[in-house]
């Protein structure tokens, strides 16, 4: 049993390390280009015009702004850049339609959970006027939100549909090792890429929170896409 137990950590170190070499550079330019964009805000004032007009509509559309700005991001620009990608357009239409079919609404979603999540952290903690605020939040999002709710779902979703919508990817999987070799390398991506991001995005005005958790999606899904299309 122990010897078993030492596998799987070996295998899910393993996965862990695959996953951040793999991430290491685009989250480094993804980090880069939220912290300029934070930083046009502060010191830019036609910047901070822009940004505020995504917070007036944040405030107007309320989560619908979070389903349709992030299923935006994360499902149907990722697509027409494969189709761009591929030189291909016109056609697998039908194909398109069935992941579309899938991504809109879980990504859709996942903004408004988001959303919902931010909202929370303001309730609890209030604005982040100070730095141990910022840290509070951050915590909680990377280290309760992400590993018990965000990663997991994420994973689980994901896995159901690449077998076709059934329960055969999780067959023969206990929930320990599962956890440590599906969920655990992909949760340590996100703490190298994510924690610096959140961190800017908590000190930023609650209102902007949502506009820059949709933009640094959509360059996160693209970079992957444009990745994933090289390889193949």
């Amino acid at each position: 049993m122990k010897h078993h137990q030492n596998n799987v950590i070996r295998a899910a170190w393993k996965e862990s390390l695959t996953a951040l070499r793999a991430n290491l550079i685009p989250g480094l330019f993804l980090q880069l280009l939220m912290a300029f964009m934070a930083a046009t805000y502060f010191l830019s004032p036609d910047a901070r015009a822009t940004f505020e007009k995504l917070t007036l509509l944040r405030s107007h559309w309320g989560l619908l702004f979070s389903f349709i700005g992030t299923s935006a991001a994360s499902a149907v620009l990722p697509e027409f850049l494969q189709l761009l990608l591929r030189r291909k357009l016109g056609t697998n239409s039908s194909t398109l339609g069935q992941r579309l079919l899938f991504a809109v609404p879980f990504w859709g979603l996942i903004g408004m959970q988001v959303d919902l999540f931010y909202r929370l952290q303001y309730a609890l903690f209030g604005p982040s006027d100070t730095a141990l605020v910022i840290i509070k939040k951050v915590l909680v999002d990377a280290f309760l939100y992400c590993p018990l709710l965000a990663m997991p779902q994420a994973v689980c979703i994901l896995l159901w549909r690449d077998h076709g919508f059934t329960l055969r990817g999780f067959r023969g999987h206990h929930p320990v090792p599962f956890y440590a070799l599906r969920i655990f390398p992909v949760l340590m991506a996100n703490w190298m890429v994510w924690i610096p991001l959140v961190t800017i995005i908590y000190s930023l005005p609650a209102a902007l929170g949502v506009p820059f958790f949709i933009v640094a999606q959509s360059f996160w899904v693209m970079v992957f896409t444009t990745l994933s299309e090289k390889n193949k």
